[in-house]
């Protein structure tokens, strides 16, 4: 019986955290006088996915390390700003769905997003409603080793919620995600809204693929 459902953020809820990023990354390159290749950008951006931007940061500049305490703050002027949430849109019915869940389920979030941005940007603009009983986030832990796809986080609202990994289901799009719950003995559900298609999560044997978050809910049957 499941009781517990942890949800990833980012192009899970909402639409277009990928693209976001990227452009967070690329304008403060830009700014910097650094030039990478596209594919040089996006597969650095990739190798520290999920990470703080900061480490993010760090090995897009590891040839210009000096730089890096100025890349954070130029980088976050426009993470904090208005670059990157206003290219994101919610998933038509998600609010709705979540009031729903929220009846017959313990809801929490393991995310990579900035919780300043989280609760005070992202939440308020799509008006998603505080039902989450614990929001841990990458930037609320120090050891970088404990980063997804550790399971340190899906660890962590288990303990909290005193709930057994057999009983919760962890929601994301990314190969991350899959991998953290299945190392915490939690089913992957997967989304194709963010990082994977469906091709891509049948190779990592995701246990369920859904189009949209939205579709979470005919899951959540079979497994009764």
């Amino acid at each position: 019986m499941i009781k517990l459902i942890i949800f990833d953020l980012d192009d899970v809820f909402t639409i277009g955290s990928k693209e976001s990023y990227f452009k967070c990354y690329h304008e403060t390159l830009v700014e910097l006088g650094i030039h990478l290749e596209a594919e040089e950008e996006k597969r650095r951006i990739l190798a520290k996915w999920s990470m703080p931007h900061r480490e993010e940061l760090r090995e897009l500049l590891k040839e210009k390390p000096e730089l890096l305490d100025r890349a954070c703050k130029m980088y976050e002027e426009k993470l904090f700003g208005n670059t990157f949430v206003s290219s994101l849109s919610l998933i038509k019915g998600t609010v709705e769905m979540l009031q729903r869940l929220s009846k017959k389920y313990v809801l929490s979030v393991a995310t990579g997003l900035h919780p300043k941005i989280l609760r005070e940007r992202v939440m308020p603009k799509f008006n998603i409603p505080q039902v989450f009983s614990q929001i841990i986030s990458t930037y609320d832990i120090e050891d970088v080793e404990k980063h997804k796809p550790h399971p340190f986080m899906v660890e962590e609202i288990l303990r909290k919620q005193k709930v057994l990994p057999k009983e919760a289901i962890m929601v994301g799009d990314a190969k991350g995600d899959v991998l953290m719950a299945r190392v915490a003995g939690v089913t992957p559900v997967v989304v194709l809204t963010g990082h994977l298609s469906r091709e891509e999560a049948e190779e990592l044997n995701a246990t369920y693929i859904i189009d949209d978050v939205t579709k979470l809910e005919d899951v959540l049957a079979k497994l009764k």
